[in-house]
């Protein structure tokens, strides 16, 4: 019989989001789940915003792997087309929605899209985020601390404002969200990205609490370094820049971060909520 996984991984890993030679693949069947680890998400429905490349996009391509169907959000269409079509090309369900998480008619236009679709909604990755050019406080901008505070603070606030009521119809769900080792630790000279994760991790876990009850956990995943476009335009293409201050000695992938998000969707997650988990190599424990 065929190996499973490896429709997965040939998903996953197709249309230039390649897994790392150094990332090692877990065994078939680690899961202790009746469903078999590939195909853990058949019938249920996910929301990834910000999913046009990186975390996202990576995050996305998983789920469908898994038989999600997925509904996917960014501002760039030309680039959300193509996660789009990767995800058909290999036989899962993805529908890219253009959006900008900031504006609460084109949030409220894209979750309506998704009810009308597939009638529910099982789980939602908020992977929206932006930082700035880092500065001592007096010397921000006061254009960069609106951009990272509306993009990360109000940005999440209106993902989780629309979802939820629809989870709520839906019986219940999982949301994560994704913050950064900013939430966790201080940042000199980004004290507007610090403060804006720190409160992303703190509107979760507020939200984890009311909605316990009612069936649907919130968590949050805060990743270290992760080699994404953002990042790499950061070191100037160096994977390597930051090796000296990770004690597991490598820059993190946007797969490390999807099996992360994949874990606290599963059932194999089913008893936590409010938790606030870093990907990042053991940089938050420094």
């Amino acid at each position: 019989m065929p190996d499973p996984d490896l429709n997965r991984r040939a998903l996953v890993t197709g249309a230039g989001f390649s897994l790392a030679a150094t990332v090692p693949v877990l065994a078939s069947g680690a899961s202790s789940s009746t469903t078999p680890a590939s195909r853990r998400f058949i019938g249920r429905v996910a929301l990834v915003t910000g999913a046009t490349s990186g975390m996202g996009a990576v995050t996305a391509r998983a789920l469908a792997a898994e038989g999600a169907s997925v509904v996917f959000c960014g501002r760039r269409a030309d680039e959300g087309r193509a996660v789009e079509q990767a995800i058909r090309d290999g036989g899962g369900d993805g529908l890219f929605v253009q959006a900008d998480v900031t504006r609460e008619e084109q949030v409220r236009a894209m979750i309506a899209t998704l009810e009308s679709r597939h009638g529910r909604l099982d789980y939602a990755f908020n992977n929206v985020g932006t930082g700035s050019p880092g500065a001592p406080l007096h010397e921000l901008a006061t254009a960069d601390f609106d951009l990272v505070m509306t993009t990360n603070l109000r940005g999440n606030f209106l993902q989780m404002k629309y979802e939820i009521p629809l989870m709520l119809k839906s019986g219940g769900g999982s949301i994560v969200g994704n913050s950064s080792i900013a939430g966790i630790r201080y940042l000199a000279n980004n004290s507007h990205y610090t403060g804006a994760k720190h409160g992303l991790i703190g509107m979760y876990c507020a939200a984890a609490i009311e909605y316990a009850k009612h069936n649907i956990r919130i968590n949050v995943v805060c990743p270290g370094f992760i080699k994404t476009e953002k990042a790499m335009k950061v070191t100037g293409g160096n994977e390597n820049f930051f090796d000296s201050r990770i004690p597991m000695g490598r820059i993190g992938y946007s797969e490390d971060v999807s099996d992360a998000v994949l874990w606290l969707f599963s059932d194999e997650s089913r008893y936590v909520t409010g938790t606030v988990l870093p990907v990042d190599g053991g940089q938050s424990v420094l």
